[in-house]
């Protein structure tokens, strides 16, 4: 009989917590991606040039919120700071609407602009504390038999917010589907506060307990560990190669659309067959990777997609008497495959690495490699290809850019994969000396 997604533990005390997990990444992404669309229209709205400044104003702003984060994290609990984190997300959008009820026209552009800054900080902000807080709540066996099977909560999300998005854009407005993005979010933290961790009783439930330390120590944390650089680096290569994707999305997209709501429908419309292919994946081929073949092969998959993608649109792009809508063709198929990776493979691979690193230093420096150096990725994506397009090289010149980086990015999963293997054994070692000594 065909297997797909692992069969999770479905003991009665088990099965509810899958399903709470899954509920709460459902609701994050559905959230999300109703106001993912709606951000990217605003980001091409002028140039192309004011966009390259937004992803490094983006970096900026990601860096003092990972330090504001960390004040917070060392004076709560998860529960708490996940709350206040994400009820703060509610008030800000609820201050958007306000703004484009009331603003001058004039205004409205640089509103957008600031949309655009802010949720490029607090998608990742958000997801970041999700993964965090299910690390808490399973264990690391558990989670590469388990972070596939909720990542399809979050992916059947993003695929409703998607096919929201993009049959109701020129309907409902781009300010109903913020109020609809507040609605999810907070669902998304009464699912929370329902989700307890099996390994650890009430009394030490690790999720109610204050993380102490202090506001700067996740930065030190990481550049201390040569593990967590490694981790750094290696979604700071997720970064470039997504920007680089992006640009070519944008491009594409500015030229077939000039109306707001055209380019929400259109975005919208690109991410839902993303999330399609990203389910597909999901439920059979994830699991199988992971178990199977291995943390290294799944973390070695994207760099070898990015390659092969760009290889694909050159190839493409150089043929003659080729006709636009066949170069978008391939590029749709190559982003959706890329990004179905991101999210179906690389997501889960990369959030079981956090598994073997102790929890003061899981969140204190998490937010910091998921928010500020993915974002400093981004500027990093943002100079090659700005450099590119000013060189008038072509889709060819990303392909010589990224093949060099496609290598390194290989040698480095291969290193985190048995560097968590060490890792995960000696923490073993360590529970049992520890329980033979009680």
């Amino acid at each position: 009989m065909h297997q797909g997604l692992p069969q999770p533990n479905t003991k009665p005390s088990t099965l509810p917590t899958i399903i709470l997990s899954g509920l709460l990444f459902f609701f994050l992404l559905y959230g999300y991606f109703l106001l993912r669309p709606l951000r990217e229209a605003m980001g091409v709205e002028r140039s192309m040039r004011d966009l390259r400044t937004l992803f490094i104003i983006t970096s900026l702003v990601s860096l003092a919120v990972t330090l504001a984060f960390g004040s917070l994290v060392a004076r709560t609990n998860p529960r708490r700071f996940i709350a206040i984190g994400y009820r703060a997300v509610i008030a800000c959008l609820l201050v958007f609407v306000v703004s484009m009820l009331t603003l001058p026209e004039e205004l409205k552009l640089y509103s957008g602009y600031v949309f655009y800054v802010w949720l490029s900080v607090v998608n990742l902000f958000m997801v970041s504390v999700f993964w965090g807080f299910m690390a808490d709540t399973w264990t690391f066996a558990d989670a590469k038999r388990l972070y596939p099977v909720i990542g399809v909560g979050g992916t059947l999300g993003a695929l409703l917010g998607s096919f929201t998005a993009w049959n109701t854009a020129d309907i409902i407005g781009p300010i109903w589907q913020m109020l609809g993005a507040c609605i999810c979010f907070e669902f998304a933290i009464q699912t929370m506060r329902r989700i307890k961790p099996l390994h650890c009783d009430i009394e030490h439930n690790p999720s109610t307990t204050p993380i102490g330390g202090s506001w700067h120590e996740g930065a030190s944390t990481l550049l201390r560990s040569p593990y967590l650089m490694g981790i750094g680096l290696y979604i700071i290569l997720i970064a470039i190669s997504s920007t680089l994707i992006y640009f070519t999305q944008a491009n594409i997209v500015a030229d077939a659309a000039d109306e707001l709501e055209s380019r929400v429908a259109l975005f919208a419309q690109l991410d839902m067959w993303t999330q399609l292919a990203t389910l597909f994946v999901q439920i059979f081929i994830t699991a199988h990777i992971i178990k199977r073949l291995g943390i290294a092969v799944a973390l070695a998959v994207l760099p070898i997609v990015t390659i092969a993608g760009f290889s694909a649109l050159a190839w493409i792009s150089n043929q003659p008497n080729i006709e636009s809508w066949q170069i978008f063709a391939v590029f749709a198929a190559f982003n959706a495959i890329h990004r179905a990776s991101r999210y179906a493979i690389i997501r889960p691979a990369r959030e079981t690495l956090f598994s073997v690193v102790p929890r003061q230093e899981k969140y204190k420096s998490k937010p910091i490699i998921d928010v500020f150096l993915y974002r400093g990725g981004d500027v990093a994506g943002t100079a090659i290809e700005s450099l590119l397009a000013a060189t008038v090289v072509g889709v060819m010149g990303m392909v010589y850019a990224v093949a060099p980086i496609a290598v390194f990015w290989t040698a480095l999963s291969i290193m985190l994969a048995r560097t968590q293997h060490h890792k995960s054994i000696t923490t073993t070692t360590d529970t049992n000396t520890t329980q033979d000594k009680e």
